[in-house]
Formats: C-alpha cells, sequence, structure tokens
C-alpha cells in the first residue's frame, strides 16, 4: 500500500476560459498525510515520488484542440499533457493524464501544489476524476 493517497472528483460543469486551472472538486478517497485537498489545487507534503492518474471529460465551446496540462507550483510537469480535437462545439471528449513526478525535499520550503490548467480551447468540464499516490 502507498503511504498517501487522494481521490477526487467532480460531477459539476466548469465553464472554463482557456488558462484556467480546473477544479478537482470534492475528496472521494484519502489515506495518509501527504495529500490534502486545498481550493483547486491539491497539497503535496513530503518528498517522493507521485503517481497522477486522471480522466477529464470535456465539452469545448468550439471545434478545436483542447489540451490539459498537470502542473506542479506552476510548472508543467513534463509529459503530464493530454490534448484532443474535437470536431465540433459541445463535442464530448475525455483526456486521461497518467504520469509520475518526483517531489524534492521540502524540508523549509513547504508545501507544493498540483493543479490542472485546461488550454486550447474554452469549455466545459463535465466531469473529472483525479487520483494522486504517494510511493
Amino acid at each position: 500500500m502507498s503511504k498517501s493517497l487522494i481521490y477526487t472528483a467532480n460531477t459539476s460543469t466548469q465553464s472554463l476560459a482557456v488558462n484556467s486551472i480546473i477544479s478537482p472538486g470534492t475528496v472521494i478517497r484519502r489515506f495518509g498525510p501527504n495529500l490534502a485537498l486545498s481550493g483547486n489545487a491539491i497539497q503535496i507534503a513530503g518528498a517522493g515520488y507521485y503517481d497522477i492518474d486522471t480522466s477529464f471529460t470535456v465539452a469545448p465551446t468550439a471545434a478545436g484542440e483542447v489540451t490539459i496540462t498537470a502542473f506542479l507550483n506552476n510548472v508543467a510537469i513534463p509529459g503530464a499533457t493530454a490534448t484532443v480535437t474535437a470536431t465540433a462545439a459541445d463535442d464530448s471528449v475525455v483526456l486521461p493524464i497518467v504520469a509520475v513526478f518526483r517531489e524534492p525535499c521540502q524540508c523549509c520550503e513547504g508545501l507544493s501544489n498540483l493543479t490542472f490548467v485546461l488550454t486550447g480551447t474554452a469549455a466545459n468540464v463535465t466531469n473529472s476524476a483525479i487520483v494522486v499516490e504517494k510511493k
């Protein structure tokens, strides 16, 4: 079993402009001291490796490319990006992100924030499920 885990979900429709942070919603399951929900971010406390496994259902307001990227302290996590091209407005698409990142020692630096940002086309996020697990 992992040292810490958080699972959040949001089934409320979020109408988001480009470059908006997606709200993780509410905590469904949580275990351990290293992960917590704080506003639109998942707070991370403790050095180590973390797995991200997400699914976002998105309906863009216009045809075009929709991208969601995971950010740690406002820096994109390499490879933690999902992009889909919608063929029409309100064409529902699913964007999964599966990634691993390393959180360095935080002896005096405080908590880190994990966020998910929508880019490309404005959209309605109709469902999100986010699992973060410390290994």
